[in-house]
C-alpha cells in the first residue's frame, strides 16, 4: 500500500507523512529528498541548473522509481501532482490525500519556513499571497483528482488516522 500526500508547498505534507508513517509503521519518503539524494544536489540547484522542466522530469522518474515500494507514505511536491501525468499515476499505484489549505495559511507557513522555495524566493508579504491564489487556481484541478481530501488548519494526527485506518486496516 502505497499512501501519496498532495498539496501545495507549505500544507505539512511531510510532517504529516512522517507522523502517518510512524504511527502505521509504514517507511517515508520525500519526493524532494529522493531527488536531491538521486542527482546529489539540492531542489534550488536543480532548479538553477536545469530549470523547472528538468526539475519535473527529475520529479517523474523520482515518482516511477517507488513504484514497487509497499507500505508507504510519500509526501509529494506541491507541483508534483500538475506535471507528466503524475497525478493519474498516484491514483494507480495507490491513495492519494489532498491536504487543503487557505492562501494566507500557507503564506505564514512558506514565510516562516527554513525550506529554500525557488518559486516564491523574491516575493514580498503580498506578491506571495497573490502568487499562491494565482497559482493555487491553476493547481487546483490536479489536488481535486484526490482520492481523499483533509482541510489543514488545526489538524490532529487522529484526523488522518479516522480517514487512513478503513483504508489500511479493512
Amino acid at each position: 500500500m502505497k499512501i501519496f500526500l498532495i498539496g501545495y508547498m507549505g500544507c505539512g505534507k511531510s510532517r504529516w507523512g512522517k507522523m502517518i508513517a510512524a504511527h502505521y509503521g509504514f517507511h517515508f519518503a520525500d519526493l524532494d529528498t529522493l531527488i536531491e539524494k538521486r542527482e546529489n544536489l539540492t531542489i534550488p540547484k536543480i532548479f538553477e541548473k536545469f530549470g523547472e522542466s528538468g526539475f519535473r522530469q527529475r520529479e517523474h522518474d523520482a515518482l516511477k522509481s517507488i513504484s514497487d515500494t509497499e507500505n508507504l507514505i510519500v509526501a509529494t511536491g506541491g507541483g508534483a501532482p500538475c506535471f507528466n501525468n503524475n497525478m493519474e499515476e498516484m491514483n494507480r499505484l495507490g491513495v492519494t490525500l489532498f491536504i487543503e489549505c487557505s492562501p494566507s495559511l500557507l503564506r505564514e507557513r512558506i514565510t516562516n519556513s527554513d525550506t529554500e522555495r525557488p518559486l516564491v524566493k523574491n516575493f514580498s508579504q503580498d506578491e506571495l499571497l497573490d502568487y499562491i491564489v494565482r497559482h493555487l487556481k491553476t493547481r487546483m484541478p490536479f489536488y481535486e483528482k484526490a482520492q481523499y481530501k483533509m482541510v489543514s488548519g488545526n489538524l490532529e494526527l487522529e484526523d488522518f488516522i479516522v480517514i487512513l485506518d478503513p483504508i489500511i486496516n479493512p
